[in-house]
């Protein structure tokens, strides 16, 4: 504690180091934590996607051609 009192102007050097290091350390995480590359987060549930499925117009079967000679 004596060295502190000594030499005011390395401790806030060091704390200012320290408060930097700390906010690097948080926007990296939060970068990591956006990007879902925690460690400790799940992997998303994957989803089947079936493309065209709620198209209007692609879902109904199709009809026979108009015309048909008997």
């Amino acid at each position: 504690m004596n060295r502190a009192r000594r030499h005011p102007f390395i401790s806030m050097l060091i704390a200012g180091v320290l408060i930097l290091g700390f906010v690097i350390a948080g926007f990296g995480i939060f970068l990591a934590s956006e990007a879902g590359r925690l460690p400790w987060q799940e992997e998303p549930t994957r989803l089947a996607i079936t493309p065209f499925a709620d198209i209007p117009g692609f879902n109904q079967p199709m009809g026979t051609p108009a015309g048909s000679g008997a």
